[in-house]
């Protein structure tokens, strides 16, 4: 079986391979290392990055008083990229990336707000990290503790295991062209 770092790594060469050109929203203020050509105000083409110093999660990690599973920060620490449109078992589901450093603050206040949710309701913690297509109250997340993949409305817990680990689930996606992919 492969690695978490080695079926990332494959899933963006199959990306990169299988939709030779991508689009992401083109945000100004970031100077993002995968930003090609500006297409419009709000759209530009895109490339896969490697993060040359990860995302880091430490700071949060203290504020928070929990350590988030590793599968969370390899995700989210290995590449800069646009959102990946992935097909799993049929189904549309993008899987959300970091497109710069910038845009890794904005997502550690995102999952800040979503641990504390969870806690106020007295839910297992989890971090999102995708978003069912077809209706965008569906998240994909990681449960911190297990680090089992899984569907949960926004609100409540993981109603659906996926997958055992991000590795297992990784590798039965399969890269899909989407309207942000032309």
């Amino acid at each position: 079986m492969k690695t978490l770092e080695e079926s990332i790594d494959a899933l963006m060469a199959g990306y990169e391979e299988k939709i030779p050109v991508r689009h992401t929203e083109y945000v100004e203020e970031w100077a993002s290392p995968i930003y090609g050509e500006i297409l419009d105000e709000d759209t530009v083409e895109w490339t896969p990055c490697r993060q040359a110093e990860p995302l880091k999660f430490a700071e949060l990690e203290s504020a928070l008083e929990l350590i988030f599973h590793d599968s969370i920060k390899t995700l989210f620490g290995r590449w800069y990229a646009g959102d990946l449109a992935l097909a799993y078992q049929g189904h549309p589901i993008n899987l959300l990336q970091v497109q710069s450093a910038e845009d890794g603050e904005r997502l550690l206040a995102n999952i800040t707000g979503h641990i504390l949710m969870k806690r106020r309701l007295k839910q297992p913690e989890t971090v999102f990290i995708g978003l069912g297509v077809e209706n965008d109250d569906l998240l994909l997340s990681i449960d911190n503790q297990s680090g089992v993949v899984g569907l949960e409305w926004v609100g409540k817990e993981q109603h659906e295991v996926l997958a055992d680990s991000l590795t297992e689930w990784l590798e039965q996606c399969e890269p899909q062209i989407s309207e942000n992919s032309d």
